[in-house]
């Protein structure tokens, strides 16, 4: 079984599958290689269920970007999209170019998210803060990637533009938890205990993120 290995300072072996399907391995320095193929080899079941189901989702991805879209996620939905001029988010609905494929779109729609982002999310925020109690500096859009939202030291809130995918309900929660890292700025059981104070039921907002982030790299908007 091929796979790839990254080591590093950890302390113990853990596997994962790659969006294309692919093993990687993190292994710690030093830890030996005939190890790692035991280990491989001892969780051959779930490595297998997990990067065939993988391979289908990338073969979905690979197919959707080479066509031109049809809908586009956005707030929770998978909205039709229109090829009417001017282009852009218009009244609820997003106007793109026709005749390119998704994949050939991507830069624009990189561009067009991060607007939309900052006319509905930044407002957002500062509203929520009012409303809560909350002392904030500043509110930012951001194309991170990994993280839907940040808090510095200063109460400056920052936002993934990726973050209007999600419907509102998870929005709204990602805020709220931004806005409670300017009373904690670690994960602390105060700190939890404040988000829920405000949304009891953030466990299941956490699992519409891990939803969104899905549907971001099968439109290959990761």
């Amino acid at each position: 079984m091929d796979y790839s290995i990254i080591r590093s300072g950890r302390k113990s072996v853990a596997l994962s599958i790659d969006k294309e399907g692919r093993l990687i391995v993190r292994a710690p320095f030093g830890f030996p290689e005939y190890r790692i193929r035991e280990i491989v080899n001892e969780k051959a079941d779930w490595i297998n269920k997990h990067s065939s189901a993988a391979e289908i989702r990338a073969a979905k991805r690979n197919d959707r970007l080479s066509r031109p879209p049809e809908a586009l996620p956005l707030f929770g939905e998978l909205r039709a999209v229109s090829h009417e001029e001017p282009y852009g988010y218009i009244d609820g609905v997003i106007h793109i170019p026709g005749n390119m494929t998704l994949e050939e779109l991507l830069p624009y729609l990189h561009r067009l998210y991060a607007r939309i982002a900052k006319e509905y999310l930044v407002p957002r925020v500062w509203a929520a803060a009012k409303e809560m109690g909350f002392d904030i500096s500043a509110v930012r859009i951001n194309s991170a990637g990994t993280r839907w939202g940040s808090c510095s030291a200063k109460k400056s809130i920052n936002l993934s533009q990726k973050l209007i995918v999600a419907d509102t309900e998870a929005i709204d929660y990602v805020i709220v938890h931004e806005l409670c890292h300017t009373v904690h700025l670690d994960h602390s059981a105060d700190f939890w205990a404040l988000v829920e104070q405000f949304v009891p039921d953030h466990k299941k907002c956490r699992d519409k993120l891990a939803e969104v982030q899905k549907m971001l790299s099968d439109f290959g908007m990761e």
